[in-house]
């Protein structure tokens, strides 16, 4: 798990080298789970890097691939508001802990329970299969 800790935050990253809360999140998916889940370096790339141009994408992306379930796993997607928005995501771990990345800072694991996160959360998402 230490390879996905202290990336640096990138806008549309999707590289250890550089990534940001989507690209966390492909990068897990690719590298651990062996699951595919599309880049959006395009889309992104098209859009203005502000929260509410943001979330309009990742609603999509939530309707048409992820399921909400109330009780997550690990790997399952945390899905957070970022202002007004469900616009940041991270990756369920268990134990309580989700891996993420939120501008400008590196990627770091941290507690959802925290009180950063816990009235941020606005639900966990299964990849449908």
């Amino acid at each position: 798990m230490q390879q996905f800790v202290g990336i640096p935050y990138v806008p549309h990253g999707r590289e250890y080298t550089g990534a940001d809360c989507w690209g966390i999140l492909f990068l897990y998916y690719r590298d651990v789970l062996g699951t595919p889940v599309p880049a959006y370096s395009a889309e992104m790339d098209a859009r203005e890097f502000k929260h509410g141009a943001i979330a309009p994408l990742i609603d999509e992306e939530r309707e048409r691939h992820w399921q909400q379930v109330d009780t997550p796993q690990p790997g399952d997607g945390v899905l957070m508001r970022a202002g007004r928005h469900d616009s940041h995501v991270g990756v369920f771990l268990g134990q309580g802990r989700m891996l993420h990345s939120e501008g400008p800072h590196p990627s770091v694991i941290d507690r959802i329970g925290d009180m950063r996160w816990r009235n941020r959360i606005s639900g966990f998402y299964r990849l449908n299969q």
